[in-house]
């Protein structure tokens, strides 16, 4: 197994970053930083030679100091020095500038390094300083156990935002994936999925089957050292001399708070041998929705916010065909009141109960598909999704048979919609 060792860095839009620097601080002050805040997760992994450790790196975007390059662009720079140390002696070190490309608005950088790593006891420590802001730094320290042998080894576990087929030489891509790391340990509201990436060395040794299991499971932290069971789930694996484990789980209905992620390794008689845990937090705001715990700033804050009052007329009128008829009435009266403010608090309710997770991306996606309703049966009188085939799509979806009947002659043309199932309800 061989690795691309590059300077080449990721950047991204993240939205878990609102946790670090408020939206606001990012209206008013577009380009100067908080103080610098990095995210650092590492992992000790092995080639047939020797072992290494890999360090992954996140700045948030709007605790580094951006500089106007031109009319349009922005770029920051950050001095990154990673230290492994026993004592005060330095083992292995890489010390460069990490310079985000050219862009729009501020991005979080991300970057990962490779330093090889003789077994031993160790501290690792990573400074970071900010280029355009002498008084902007971070400090990461953590102690770190190398101790890979030529027996049965479970890497550390690597928490992934997500994953994607790849074979380019990207420092980020392994055995064919490109990884994207979470070095925050943070999955926020639109984290619906949790992903890991771990390695096993020498399972062919430990098992005399040649097989074996691997169980992973998510756990929820309570309080005073209790764990609840949330997640579970295994995979079966031949031995080898090394092989990895790339996971992804659903944590969409995990409600906010801490939870541990543990590996373990079994033999098919189910005797535990080996096990590797990690500990990441979930944010899930909407996920338990109470619209009497809706403030006032929490809205302003909100996707609706951006409707002005022609939007959301079109948006209230278009989900009235998907409205529970329990609160038809209030939305009659929500469109004549006028009031802007109850039209964005009904539009976010009614999307939060159908996508906790991220209800921007439910009101995109029905608006989306009620446009073209629209355009498919408008009138001359009303929104193509109000008529009665308009309103029927929209709650049922589009029909299995559909049958057209022009020669009745009790009748004017008409049309029959056939469906075999309801996917819609």
């Amino acid at each position: 197994m061989s690795y691309s060792f590059s300077n080449t860095i990721a950047m991204k839009n993240l939205p878990f970053l609102q946790r670090c620097a408020g939206f606001l601080l990012f209206l008013a002050l577009p380009f100067s930083a908080r103080s610098l805040d990095a995210g650092v997760s590492f992992a000790v992994f092995a080639t047939p030679d020797k072992p290494y450790i890999e360090v992954n790196l996140e700045i948030a975007a709007l605790t580094v100091t951006y500089k106007t390059v031109d009319s349009t662009h922005l770029q920051a720079g950050v001095e990154v020095l990673i230290m492994v140390k026993r004592g005060e002696d330095v083992v292995n070190y890489e010390k460069y500038l990490l310079n985000s490309p050219l862009v729009g608005s501020p991005q979080a950088l991300l970057d990962v390094k490779r330093l090889s790593v003789p077994n031993g006891t160790y501290t690792l420590e990573v400074t970071f300083q900010d280029i355009n802001k002498a008084d902007n730094k971070d400090v990461f320290k953590a102690p770190l156990n190398v101790s890979v042998e030529n027996k049965l080894y479970l890497s550390d576990i690597q928490l992934l935002r997500g994953f994607r087929p790849d074979v380019s030489t990207s420092p980020f891509t392994k055995n064919g994936y490109f990884l994207e790391p979470l070095p925050f340990g943070f999955y926020d509201r639109d984290g619906v999925k949790l992903a890991f990436y771990a390695e096993i060395y020498h399972s062919d040794l430990a098992v005399s089957d040649g097989a074996y299991q691997v169980r992973y499971f998510i756990e929820k932290e309570s309080g005073n050292g209790t764990k609840s069971m949330v997640s579970v789930g295994s995979q079966r694996k031949k031995a080898s001399s090394i092989d990895a484990v790339l996971v992804q789980m659903d944590i969409s209905k995990l409600e906010s708070g801490n939870y541990l992620l543990t590996v373990e390794f079994r033999s098919n008689a189910n005797e535990l041998l080996t096990s590797r845990s990690i500990g990441f937090q979930r944010s899930n705001p909407y996920l338990q929705f109470d619209p009497n715990t809706l403030t006032d700033s929490e809205l302003e804050h909100q996707f609706v916010q951006n409707l002005d009052e022609t939007s959301l007329r079109y948006s209230l009128r278009a989900i009235s065909a998907v409205v529970p008829s329990s609160d038809q009435e209030m939305l009659k009266n929500v469109l004549k009141s006028g009031d802007l403010k109850q039209m964005r608090f009904f539009i976010f309710k009614h999307f939060v109960e159908v996508d906790q997770n991220n209800p921007e991306k439910a009101f995109k996606n029905y608006i989306e598909q009620a446009n073209a309703v629209h355009e498919k049966f408008k009138s001359g009188f009303r929104y193509g999704f109000e008529t009665d085939r308009g309103r029927t799509y929209l709650r049922f979806g589009r029909p299995d048979d559909l049958i057209h009947v022009e020669d009745d002659p009790s009748a004017p043309p008409y049309e029959i919609w056939v469906y075999y199932n309801f996917p819609k309800t």
